[in-house]
């Protein structure tokens, strides 16, 4: 199953926010949004990918977290063959395998203060809100770019 071109070009944006959130949790779930993106293509037709929300896949990587393992919806998901060539399902393969151990490890300990982080000026820096609203503004500019 070939990933969309669009979704490419969404997961390759959303990817360049690993830059800007180095904290454990967003790295995780930049990953996990990105793997979702391409398991919606997979599993989901057109107008059921379309119903699925930004804190829907957040919720998603709460409970797989929560869980300890992927849950079965995300495991369907993640059953998709990605791309044409063994490099890129290779890749996909990791990425599932590092997420999975994620999972298992000590990620809900990390979740604790995922919500903000005390900046050396005092200053509190909101870090889940300002991931997602960076990816939101990366969906909605997609949203709107001419075809």
């Amino acid at each position: 199953m070939d990933i969309t071109p669009a979704t490419k070009q969404l997961i390759q944006q959303v990817q360049q926010l690993k830059s800007q959130y180095t904290d454990a949790a967003s790295v995780l779930f930049i990953d996990f949004y990105c793997q979702c993106k391409e398991g919606m293509d997979y599993l989901f037709p057109a107008p059921v990918k379309e119903t699925i929300r930004l804190v829907d896949i957040l919720q998603w990587f709460l409970d797989c977290v929560e869980l300890g393992q992927p849950t079965t919806l995300v495991s369907l998901m993640w059953k998709d063959v990605v791309g044409p060539t063994l490099g890129e399902y290779l890749g996909d393969e990791k990425t599932e395998r590092q997420l999975t151990s994620a999972f298992q490890g000590d990620m809900k300990s990390k979740l604790t203060n995922w919500d903000r982080m005390q900046l050396k000026d005092g200053q509190v820096w909101l870090i889940l809100r300002e991931l997602l609203n960076a990816i939101a503004q990366i969906e909605q500019a997609q949203l709107q770019a001419p075809i």
